[in-house]
């Protein structure tokens, strides 16, 4: 007899939404019933669009229902992940719905982390622990507060009441990751989706109530007319003081102190953040505006605009001093507290 193959078709993933469930038994015929495909080298029933009767053919035939990709996960995993996952006939066939715990985390982690309300329900009445622990003491509750996004408010909130309900325990690090999360919403509730903000504001509310936690106060934005006043004592404090009065969650600023304030920012974050994967010729015009702006107005000593001369010789995609260039940014600012208003920049960043 010839050996199966232990990769799956190339086409698989488009075979399960076209073939039939014969077709793709016969896929079967000569690779293995845990044959790997996709990114994660995971097998059929990791699919989502697997058939429950294929599933259960699969099985029959010896497919191990808790067979892990490269990752450590199974295929009750990789569908408890998925904002359609089909999580019944796993279970039904033997899947561990705790399989994970103390190390990559369990499927339940994986449904919170996609703050997927219905199918932490669904592992829950399968059996799930609410407070299963992973690797680095994480219970899946603390994962999907601490990567909750803005668009995952709301599904953050459901999905806390759901666990809380269910016994799930309030930690000691639940309120600073509420406090984030409101943080993060405040900086950009002026660019907020319109259609969906007082829906997720109210989403966010329920998430104080939940876990005792005092709202964020909402963001105070530079009108652009009243004088601009650094009150901070070190420029880094200063420099994180403007970038909240100044910097719009997105696109550029109103203004040039605020445009100083924002470009001397991205460039630090892309630099030492990043590593300068992203590096282009937008942040180069951007570093070249930065140069121009610090010697408008009333312009940084000419020492200081030496230095600015150095670091924009300095600065490319493998680094350069971000930190001189947010200190003179703040420099310039203080120089000009009376708001300029920015031309149409030529960069996009």
């Amino acid at each position: 007899m010839a050996k199966k193959r232990k990769t799956l078709p190339k086409d698989f993933e488009d075979m399960l939404k076209t073939a039939d469930l014969a077709d793709l038994q016969a896929v079967f015929a000569t690779c293995d019933v845990d044959a790997r495909g996709g990114y994660s080298k995971r097998t059929a029933l990791a699919f989502n669009d697997c058939p429950d009767d294929l599933a259960r053919w699969l099985v029959e035939q010896g497919a191990d229902v808790n067979a892990e990709d490269i990752y450590g996960e199974t295929p009750l995993h990789a569908r408890a992940g998925h904002w359609q996952g089909r999580l019944d006939i796993l279970v039904e066939l033997g899947a561990d719905v705790n399989h994970g715990e103390g190390g990559r985390g369990a499927p339940l982690h994986r449904a919170a982390m996609s703050a997927l309300s219905r199918n932490v329900q669904r592992l829950l009445a399968h059996g799930a622990k609410v407070d299963a622990l992973d690797r680095q003491g994480f219970t899946p509750l603390e994962i999907a507060l601490r990567g909750c996004s803005n668009a995952q408010i709301e599904g953050v909130a459901d999905l806390a009441a759901i666990m809380l309900e269910a016994g799930a325990r309030i930690t000691d690090r639940m309120p600073a990751f509420v406090t984030r999360i409101g943080e993060q919403f405040e900086f950009h509730r002026a660019g907020f989706n319109k259609d969906s903000l007082a829906a997720t504001d109210a989403a966010l509310h329920r998430l104080y109530a939940l876990f005792d936690v005092p709202p964020v106060p909402r963001r105070l934005m530079h009108d652009g007319k009243a004088p601009i006043i650094v009150t901070a004592g070190r420029w880094q404090d200063a420099h994180q003081q403007l970038w909240e009065l100044l910097v719009p969650s997105q696109g550029a600023a109103q203004t040039v102190q605020g445009e100083v304030i924002r470009i001397a920012g991205r460039i630090a974050r892309e630099l030492d953040g990043n590593g300068g994967v992203n590096w282009d010729r937008q942040f180069r015009s951007m570093v070249e505006a930065w140069r121009r702006h610090v010697a408008s107005g009333t312009p940084l000593p000419p020492a200081d605009l030496a230095k600015a001369d150095a670091i924009v010789a300095g600065i490319d995609r493998n680094g350069g001093d971000c930190e001189g260039m947010m200190e003179l940014a703040v420099a310039w600012v203080a120089r000009n507290p009376d708001p300029i208003p920015l031309p149409p920049p030529a960069y996009q960043r």
